[in-house]
């Protein structure tokens, strides 16, 4: 009785985990605005829920950061900044606001990798800037927001096919032949054989006259045989320890790698 009980609890159990998949499994994104900066105090927690709405609907988390404090350069800031909080290579964005510098960055990893093409940034920029340049930092934050998502609903452009997991957001690529490249290929895989067979073919048929050789092997052939014996004398082997080079290259342990950016001065 006690077995049967046991058995029927595993079962049931098994079937909740295969039905709830969605809420066990899903992986959070979030929104933050990590504003140092002060510019937008009043409006920080609306715009924190549009973060996080956004977040949940591109799946990937979502940044701002203003500062006035920061020594290093814009770029590998944001870059950084991101991998500090996400990980690197995990999906998210980040908009960089350094009132210091007077620069502006924006950085995205994982998926917003695909979507945030070079021009798309630059479309962006291009709207934010001018908030920046006129101290209107919410409406130039409600841009980057627009941009981000509007990035995402058209796609990774390009005409590659691909697909999106709808929980995690990753984009998995398929591989594509282009149709004149395969008939090229299939040109050329029949035509080499096609012609070192006939080449083949000809000379020991015999058609060609460069073919027609003739040679007397016992007149003109000759076999020596000698013994020889290698002996390996002094035989030395040295080894040495190669250190292994830990340098992460400075720029928060990884934050350097795969992504898409661009920035410019407000």
């Amino acid at each position: 009785m006690r077995k049967k009980i046991i058995i029927l609890s595993l079962f049931i159990l098994t079937l909740i985990l295969m039905t709830l998949p969605k809420q066990i499994f899903a992986e959070t994104f979030t929104g933050l605005i990590d504003d140092q900066a002060n510019l937008v105090m009043n409006e920080k927690n609306n715009l924190e829920n549009q973060a996080n709405v956004l977040a949940q609907e591109i799946k990937a988390s979502v940044f701002v950061v203003t500062t006035e404090t920061n020594n290093e350069k814009p770029g590998p800031f944001a870059k950084s900044y991101l991998a500090s909080k996400i990980g690197a290579g995990q999906n998210g964005v980040v908009l960089l606001i350094d009132m210091g510098q007077r620069e502006v960055y924006l950085w995205g990893t994982g998926n917003m990798e695909f979507y945030l093409t070079q021009s798309r940034i630059n479309s962006a920029l291009d709207d934010i800037q001018p908030n920046l340049t006129n101290q209107t930092y919410t409406q130039a934050i409600v841009d980057y927001f627009e941009h981000v998502q509007s990035a995402v609903r058209d796609g990774v452009p390009g005409g590659r096919k691909y697909s999106v997991n709808e929980e995690t957001g990753k984009i998995t690529f398929y591989h594509q032949f282009k149709i004149e490249y395969v008939a090229f290929a299939a040109f050329i895989a029949l035509i080499i054989p096609g012609l070192f067979a006939w080449s083949i073919q000809r000379r020991y048929q015999m058609k060609d006259s460069s073919a027609k050789v003739r040679y007397n092997l016992n007149q003109n052939s000759q076999l020596n045989l000698t013994n020889q014996q290698d002996l390996l004398v002094n035989r030395f082997v040295t080894t040495r320890h190669i250190p292994r080079n830990n340098n992460s290259g400075g720029f928060g342990g990884g934050g350097m790698s795969g992504g898409s950016g661009g920035g410019r001065s407000f």
